[in-house]
């Protein structure tokens, strides 16, 4: 880690969320950070690509990009240590880190951040610790989408460092701006910063139950260590429907009225960023080998980008370019040819296809017109007396004649013997239609008709 921080001459800070993206800038001065300006972009919207003179600014007027951490990947953990210089703090933890990590140290990245106790001995070292995987896919992703991050920041951390209790108490500091609700629950208990927790809570009307589940958890293990011995009063920072759901089961746990404040402004939160970011800290969230390669292609990005501004280089280009679109065009003009030959070789091959396709559809049909003939003849009861046989679209077969009233299950038995029909094991009908019978008072004979449908090569 280089023992100098580069002189930054502006400073910006990313927020992503479900919603979108924001992104605020700072002037960065000798003493402090000032805000310069903000800008939004919807969830939907692409991100501004960088242009080429991005990358030789940032190389003469360093920038730092911070970049907030979503906290669904993030892990909280307050720990009591002796007091120290604040350069030696990352080994003080570095001791414990096994202990306090819920992965493996090799597949993390942490950072420290402490809070000196009034004693002047000891001091609380806030331990955030995340998974490298998921620090890295972040990183890549907002890399794709432009933005190269020097640091991360966690806003519900800014939100803590920010608090300045007089007594003891119990601080639930909300982040709304994420799918599923989180809070830091800050235990301040005899002066002291006894506990900090992030708190994953489910959306709705399940929120403030998971919420007191969890608190009482906590409650239990501070009163197994000694340092919580009642319910302390409770202070709310979150946004007004979040307060609305979970301040009366707040109240009834721990039987003090909740003191509710609004949420810190996420400018301000990020003014926080800029403002302790700026020097290089101790200990950062971003892998050190990624930020050497994001370095290293940086690099890489400026000299090609030389080169490629070279104007020998961009005569060559444009020599050779101007050549391969002569050959291109020659090309281009043969295949013309080739294709304009085979086009009168392809139409006459689809009229000869058509054809023969005509021919093969005419002999099937006779030879079906002839099956069917044949299956209506066999079928054919005495009883009735055919009358029309008529062949339709070359598909339907209409069947019709006369039948003695007294005879009319037969026409029935007719039609279920059709359908029934079979040449060379497969059915000769794709459908037989339901057989009409007409009678009409006086007539000494009844009418009779019915629809098949041939099964066709194509019929399933």
């Amino acid at each position: 880690m280089s023992s100098k921080s580069p002189r930054y001459q502006g400073c910006q800070v990313l927020s992503v969320t479900p919603t979108g993206r924001r992104v605020w800038r700072f002037n960065i001065s000798k003493n402090d950070v000032a805000l310069g300006g903000e800008e939004t972009t919807a969830g939907s919207a692409q991100p501004k690509k960088r242009a080429a003179a991005a990358d030789w600014q940032a190389l003469v007027r360093p920038q730092l990009n911070i970049a907030w951490l979503p906290a669904q990947s993030v892990f909280v953990r307050a720990v009591s240590l002796p007091t120290s210089d604040p350069a030696e703090l990352p080994a003080l933890v570095e001791f414990q880190l096994e202990k306090i990590s819920p992965l493996p140290v090799n597949q993390i990245v942490w950072t420290v951040l402490s809070k000196a106790h009034p004693d002047g001995q000891q001091q609380t070292a806030l331990v955030i610790v995340a998974a490298r995987s998921a620090v890295e896919e972040f990183l890549d992703r907002e890399v794709t989408a432009g933005f190269t991050a020097n640091q991360l920041d966690f806003p519900l951390v800014r939100q803590w460092t920010g608090l300045d209790p007089r007594d003891d108490g119990l601080w639930l500091l909300f982040d709304a701006t994420t799918a599923a609700p989180l809070c830091l629950a800050c235990w301040y208990i005899g002066g002291v910063w006894r506990d900090v927790t992030l708190l994953h809570l489910p959306p709705g009307e399940a929120m403030a139950p998971a919420l007191i589940a969890q608190l009482g958890q906590l409650a239990w293990a501070g009163e197994m260590d000694g340092w919580l011995k009642q319910l302390p009063v409770t202070h709310l920072a979150a946004e007004v429907e979040i307060a609305n759901v979970i301040v009366p089961a707040l109240h009834d746990w721990s039987g003090h009225p909740v003191e509710t404040m609004p949420p810190t402004d996420p400018a301000a939160l990020a003014t926080e960023s800029a403002r302790a970011l700026r020097q290089q800290p101790a200990s950062s969230l971003v892998p050190s080998d990624w930020a050497a390669a994001q370095r290293q292609k940086f690099i890489d990005r400026l000299w090609i980008t030389g080169l490629g501004a070279l104007g020998l280089a961009y005569v060559f280009v444009l020599s050779v370019f101007l050549i391969t679109l002569h050959v291109r065009k020659f090309q281009r003009d043969d295949l013309r040819s080739e294709v304009s030959a085979m086009g009168i070789n392809y139409t006459n091959t689809l009229q000869l296809k058509a054809q023969v396709s005509i021919l093969e559809d005419q002999v099937a049909l006779r030879f079906a017109a002839l099956d069917a003939w044949r299956a209506v003849v066999n079928a054919l009861p005495p009883e009735l007396t055919l009358t029309q046989l008529d062949f339709q679209r070359g598909q339907t077969l209409v069947v019709a004649g006369t039948v003695s009233p007294d005879a009319t299950p037969e026409v029935t038995q007719f039609n279920s013997d059709l359908k029934k029909s079979e040449v060379n094991g497969q059915a000769l009908f794709a459908n037989v239609k339901p057989a009409k019978i007409e009678t009409r008072p006086g007539a000494p004979t009844s009418t009779w008709s019915f629809e098949a449908e041939l099964r066709r090569n194509n019929t399933p």
